[in-house]
């Protein structure tokens, strides 16, 4: 019988198992790492869109309205966890003719992981922040 015909021996099979386990464990090992970013930044993307949204309603809101929007709070419908606050503030305004206010948005949306209805620093937090002038 020639060597074709036997096949591998016991110990040429352990031995090639040996190498492939070697080679293929700090693969294994990587995998995990690579699929926690992915899933976080999934989080991040919904969280930044709501945030936008709700940066876009309110600098449109306000130039409607110079006067019309306050400072407020909500939760988003399209993400269970995230939470909206903003803070609206007048940075600048003027007598003088032709001159209008400078409005400051400050908006932070965050994953209210322990449903509290506070964006606490612990939690994943996106800020975003504009300034809206009026027009007299």
């Amino acid at each position: 019988m020639s060597r074709a015909e036997r096949g591998f021996t016991l110990i040429e099979v352990l031995v090639a198992m040996a190498i492939l386990g070697v080679a293929v464990v700090p693969l294994l090992i990587l995998l995990p790492g690579s699929l926690g970013p992915a899933q976080v930044s999934d989080a991040d993307l919904r969280l930044g869109a709501a945030g936008v949204r709700k940066m876009e309603e309110l600098t449109n809101r306000l130039r409607a309205d110079i006067n019309g929007v306050g400072s407020g709070t909500e939760t988003c419908s399209d993400l269970p966890t995230c939470r909206l606050a903003w803070t609206i503030a007048t940075e600048l305004s003027s007598g003088t003719t032709g001159v209008g206010s400078l409005n400051t948005i400050a908006l932070i949306a965050c994953q209210d992981g322990d449903a509290n209805g506070v964006c606490d620093a612990a939690e994943n937090q996106m800020r975003f922040d504009a300034k809206v002038t009026s027009r007299p």
